[in-house]
């Protein structure tokens, strides 16, 4: 195997691969990213066995073969060398010799033939979206997704077709402290789809591959895996075999003090007083009355912030605890210049919405303050 590459060109799909590889492997040669040079492009392969990525690139293919090198050492010796500079990379006696102006390094190999292969998906019912509303799914949602293990069920972005009577497919993610919902409207193709869980990581690994990426991504949905199809580059993950909780119980249906504030305002305002909340909590109180709105922070051990700022809310004067950070979350995720709250009472949760985008919904559990 021998070929040539513009490291520009090598440096992209290998930054996607190498980050479904795990650093630590009890099985060495998932550690490894399986290179195949074939008639005149370049195809590479890495999974994990629970994600499975394949990406094709052009190149200068003088002699074809395959083999599998450690994609952690790979990457990183690529994304050292000179910007613009050409990379020959030829298999010599069992290990693959990596060439770059002045440079040459000697990586060695496993056999292609031992790489496991994780199965494709045989059956499924495939539909297009577009990258921005795929975009807009995730990053409205994923910020939400649970970090506990033990409730693994909640480790990733619920996706399913509504029963409402409008059609829409939805993202929702939460961690029972806050609970985030976006939507789009029903994909053709997608109708009678499964309900499934996306896994957090296959969530981060294909965002990363919707950067810069234009036009319309066909996604195909088995009863256990998921494949997305994103210009040149194949991503295959397995679902979470789990069953979601009855998220729409937990979104308040009936909050009638309506709190409508400035984004930037509540967001530099949420930032500033945070910066003297204790790490374990990250509390703060609003206090609401006569569009007034006052956030504080009060912490023995580093002391007590407020501060003022001018709202439109003219119901009962009411007082809510919430995690800073959390509050934060949501505001970064609004697009619109203003930030609609929901609430009923300093023990119940708040919906949070964006006037300006539809279908995104935020809930947020208060806290004790």
């Amino acid at each position: 195997m021998k070929f040539s590459i513009v490291k520009s060109d090598f440096l992209k799909p290998l930054s996607h691969i190498y980050s479904v590889v795990e650093k630590r492997n009890t099985i060495p040669i998932l550690s490894n990213v399986v290179i195949e040079s074939l008639e005149n492009k370049i195809a590479f392969t890495a999974t994990d066995m629970e994600i499975d990525i394949v990406e094709e690139i052009n190149a200068n293919v003088i002699n074809p073969g395959k083999l599998t090198v450690p994609a952690h050492t790979l990457y990183d010796i690529v994304r050292k060398l000179t910007d613009n500079s050409e990379i020959i990379m030829s298999l010599v006696q069992g290990n693959l010799i990596l060439s770059c102006d002045k440079s040459q390094f000697t990586l060695p190999t496993l056999p292609f033939d031992d790489y496991p292969v994780m199965t494709r998906i045989t059956e499924g019912r495939s539909f297009h979206i577009s990258s921005a509303d795929l975009e807009n799914l995730i990053d409205n949602t994923k910020f939400a997704i649970s970090l506990e293990e033990t409730r693994y069920y909640l480790n990733g972005i619920f996706l399913h077709e509504s029963n409402d009577e409008t059609k829409v497919l939805r993202a929702v993610a939460t961690d029972g402290h806050r609970l985030a919902q976006a939507e789009i409207k029903l994909p053709e193709g997608a109708e009678g789809m499964s309900s499934i869980i996306i896994p957090r990581k296959t969530v981060g690994e294909v965002r990363k591959l919707l950067e810069d990426t234009e036009g319309d991504i066909k996604i195909t949905v088995s009863s256990n895996k998921i494949k997305f199809l994103i210009n040149n580059c194949s991503l295959t993950s397995k679902l979470i075999d789990g069953s979601f909780p009855d998220y729409q119980r937990v979104i308040p249906k009936e909050n009638t003090n309506n709190l409508v504030v400035s984004t930037r305002d509540f967001k530099d305002a949420v930032d500033r007083v945070s910066t003297i909340s204790i790490e374990k909590s990250r509390a703060v109180k609003l206090s609401l009355n006569n569009n007034n709105l006052v956030l504080k922070v009060n912490s023995h051990d580093t002391g007590n912030a407020s501060e003022e700022i001018e709202v439109s809310y003219d119901k009962t004067p009411l007082e809510i605890g919430f995690n800073s950070k959390y509050l934060l979350d949501v505001a970064s995720q609004i697009k619109g210049k203003e930030i609609q709250f929901a609430l009923s009472d300093s023990s119940s949760p708040a919906l949070i919405t964006d006037p300006d985008q539809e279908g995104i919904i935020f809930v947020l559990m208060p806290m004790r303050v």
